[in-house]
């Protein structure tokens, strides 16, 4: 037996891991440790903090449910999704660029046809359509992929959320729209609007403790899917947004800013079943060929759902 000291308390932390541990998993919890360890010393952390701590990473999996991740989004806040999906970013050079998934991602939205209306025809909003198309990184259009999106209601609450005022459909602004034969995709919704992140739970005390906004620009989520291609985790904002360069979870990049444009011809309205005037938004996605990836849409419900 020896006594535990702040010289030495470390290293005896990392001597516990066993020698049969996965290699990564001894790679990740040793330099937990290290850089934990490390944090105490530099802000002489007390007795007293570290019991808040506890009673906080408690407190995020209380508020946590099946429509609201608090400790995706404590790592968005922290601005540790943003590092981790830029350090993915290094890996898929050539295709679309990656951001956040968020805390409100809802497995088993429904498959709907190209120009569907995932508003459910919400008068309370500016209508929008949105479309493009998904290709390999030759440009080779991919029919078959799966795009699995959401977005809030015009109100700035997600369909499910906590505050969510208004009366809609289950996965009202969400749906899984899949490409055609020529690898494009399109749907009917209203424009994005700007929203704050929810400041009711223990994520919110940071935001709230550190001077921080908590809001996001105007922005449409997006999953893009096809078995053999790497998957993309991404966001399209509005271009002409307030918070674009404060988006309080650090999710903008230049290349997934879009322009609403509106237009005005009534034989295009007609066509993609508007009444009257519209906005329009184009994107166009790459995807890059990964062999290994078998099953993709299955594997990324596995690991995005907070019951895995």
């Amino acid at each position: 037996m020896r006594d535990l000291t702040e010289a030495n308390v470390t290293d005896a932390v990392i001597a516990r891991i066993g020698n049969d541990t996965p290699a990564r998993v001894s790679e990740i919890m040793t330099a937990l440790v290290r850089h934990a360890h490390a944090f105490a010393r530099e802000v002489r952390l007390t007795p007293d903090e570290l019991l808040y701590a506890a009673r906080f990473i408690q407190r995020v999996g209380h508020i946590s449910n099946d429509k609201r991740e608090e400790g995706v989004l404590l790592g968005d806040v922290l601005g540790i999704t943003s590092l981790v999906e830029a350090m993915a970013d290094n890996a898929r050079k050539g295709a679309t660029e990656s951001s956040l998934l968020g805390p409100f991602y809802r497995d088993g939205a429904p498959f709907r046809p190209n120009g569907f209306d995932i508003s459910f025809g919400d008068a309370t909003g500016e209508p929008a359509w949105v479309g493009g198309r998904v290709t390999d990184a030759d440009g080779k259009p991919l029919e078959g992929v799966i795009l699995d999106l959401w977005q809030t209601a015009p109100n700035g609450f997600y369909e499910g959320q906590v505050g969510q005022t208004m009366t809609l459909p289950d996965y009202a602004y969400r749906a899984k729209l899949r490409t055609d034969a020529d690898g494009r995709y399109s749907l009917r919704t209203t424009k994005p609007v700007e929203y704050p992140v929810p400041i009711d739970g223990p994520v919110g005390e940071i935001l709230i403790c550190t001077g921080r906004h908590p809001w996001r620009p105007a922005h449409l989520h997006f999953l893009v899917l096809k078995d053999g291609y790497q998957s993309v985790q991404t966001e399209l904002f509005n271009s002409d947004d307030q918070y674009l360069d404060s988006d309080a979870v650090f999710g903008v990049k230049a290349s997934l800013v879009v322009d609403y444009v509106k237009n005005a011809d009534s034989a295009v309205a007609k066509k993609r079943g508007f009444s009257g005037p519209h906005y329009e938004t184009r994107y166009d996605f790459t995807l890059k060929r990964a062999v290994e990836v078998l099953d993709l849409a299955a594997e990324y419900r596995r690991r995005a759902s907070i019951s895995a």
